[in-house]
């Protein structure tokens, strides 16, 4: 699990603007170029082995589409910086997430962005948390109780199971007021439908050619049907909302559904965007919260976990804070608590460092554009794979070594670059569920290890990387010993 990616290159300094036939990189095959060499299931690695045997910028070919590969963050940061003017979502992004109806804000180009953008900040506004925050505590100690009955039972638990459990409840019962309890009672049926989304989001953002267009296959038909599900759902949810709202008018909001919606009729009572801000806008919102929340927490709380279990003497140090700070409560009762538990979010942000669970971004040029000497026509795509800058000794001191200090000490002469570390990306289109985010991380780690020694039931290389939009391990076994 310990990356073996080699120094990024120098960004290229040329005065000379290259074209992106002159590029190097993998030999392909006419009509589908590079598209038959790449598994999307572990597409990460496979464009980070191409940038250490090509250098970098690189060049692929996926069907007709030119893609020309960075891992540069500087050539990021620009990328990022410059969007929504010179560079949108790359690829087929937005076309598949749109034809998924999910796209929402994450997706949103152009006049529809900002509309979209000022409707879930509102809702994800860090001042909603107190209100929050006694949902989020029921489930923790939903958690803490399921895991104390399988510790007791002297189970591997799959933790990566668990945690996704919890996220999906949080983000469920944040979003819509509805707790699934997928826990306890297993997923339920539009959690079942949910789980077959991103797979084939990931194998239509990597396909040659957008077949389904003409034809399905079998797997697209589930696809659909699977969408029609969890879309009905979410419309019903919708109803019942605002019913909910024109029964209470001066009540606030208790989930982000409502928060958007109170939002809705605010800017249409302001002559705002009506289509920005329609039902179809908000269900696609809705939904990217669920299944992007779900996935990013839980999946970089999972990879967290070998970290700690190779370091005992930072688990105990963990431990001994937790306790000191909350006292007999086996799950933190104060959300202005959580603020006092940094080191316990850095651990799991150096482990994103070195494990990252945004594996690659993507943008398309608005116009013909030079990006970093390179010539860029509207119909290329720009990836940068997130990896390589972040063990980059130039940006991070001892780049190899897991050091969650680094993130919360400012240590004069050596090297430490935040601006390598995009994983909640950077600029206008920062994610606005990062402190959703910290949340939940603060409260499942204090929870976990003020309870629970843990350890890996399982050799580390065991453990692979799975791409499904976010890169996710393929399992997380351990053993949970009480601390009593």
């Amino acid at each position: 699990m310990t990356s073996d990616i080699r120094k990024p290159p120098a960004a290229y300094t040329s005065e000379r603007i290259r074209a992106v036939s002159d590029l190097p990189g993998p030999k392909g095959i006419p009509i589908l170029g590079n598209a038959w060499q790449i598994d999307p299931s572990k597409a990460r690695r496979q464009f980070e082995q191409w940038g250490a045997q090509h250098g970098t910028p690189f060049r692929l070919k996926l069907g007709p589409k030119q893609v020309v590969v960075w891992d540069s963050h500087h050539v990021a940061q620009q990328l990022m910086r410059d969007r929504p003017e010179r560079f949108r979502r790359g690829g087929r992004i937005s076309e598949v997430l749109d034809q998924m109806r999910i796209g929402g804000l994450f997706a949103a180009e152009g006049a529809a962005w900002l509309p979209q953008r000022r409707m879930v900040m509102q809702a994800l506004n860090g001042t909603h948390f107190p209100a929050f925050f006694p949902v989020m505590r029921t489930i923790a100690l939903r958690l803490h109780r399921r895991l104390a009955r399988l510790s007791d039972e002297d189970q591997v638990v799959d933790l990566l199971e668990e945690l996704t459990g919890f996220t999906v409840d949080t983000v469920c019962a944040l979003a819509f007021g509805s707790d699934p309890d997928t826990m306890e009672q297993g997923p339920d049926r539009i959690q079942q439908h949910l789980k077959k989304i991103f797979p084939m989001f990931m194998k239509r953002l990597l396909a040659p050619l957008p077949y389904w267009n003409w034809f399905k296959l079998p797997q697209d038909r589930a696809l659909d049907a699977a969408l029609d599900e969890v879309h009905g759902f979410v419309r019903g949810l919708i109803d019942h909302a605002r019913q909910e709202i024109l029964a209470n008018p001066a009540h606030p909001a208790t989930n982000l559904l409502q928060s958007m919606l109170m939002a809705q009729s605010h800017a249409s009572a302001e002559g705002g965007d009506a289509r920005s801000l329609s039902d179809d806008a908000i269900a696609a919102n809705v939904l990217t919260l669920l299944l992007a929340g779900e996935d990013t927490t839980a999946h970089s709380l999972a990879w967290s976990i070998p970290r700690l279990c190779a370091d005992t003497a930072l688990q105990e140090e963990l431990a001994v804070q937790a306790s000191t700070l909350m006292g007999q409560d086996v799950v933190c009762a104060d959300y202005g608590l959580l603020k006092h538990f940094d080191l316990f979010e850095a651990v799991v942000t150096e482990s994103q460092r070195l494990q990252p669970v945004v594996g690659m971004l993507s943008f398309t040029p608005t116009s013909t554009t030079v990006l970093d000497g390179v010539e860029l026509t509207p119909d290329c795509i720009a990836y940068f794979i997130t990896g390589p800058a972040m063990v980059d000794a130039s940006n991070f001191h001892d780049p190899l070594r897991f050091d969650p200090r680094r993130w919360l000490e400012r240590r004069e002469g050596i090297a430490h670059e935040p601006r390598a570390f995009v994983q909640f990306g950077a600029g206008p289109r920062v994610c606005p569920g990062r402190h959703l985010a910290s949340v939940q991380m603060r409260l499942v780690l204090t929870t976990l290890l003020r309870n629970f020694r843990i350890e890996l039931a399982c050799a580390p290389d065991a453990i692979e990387e799975i791409n499904a939009f976010t890169v996710m391990p393929s399992q997380m076994p351990v053993r949970l010993r009480p601390r009593r």
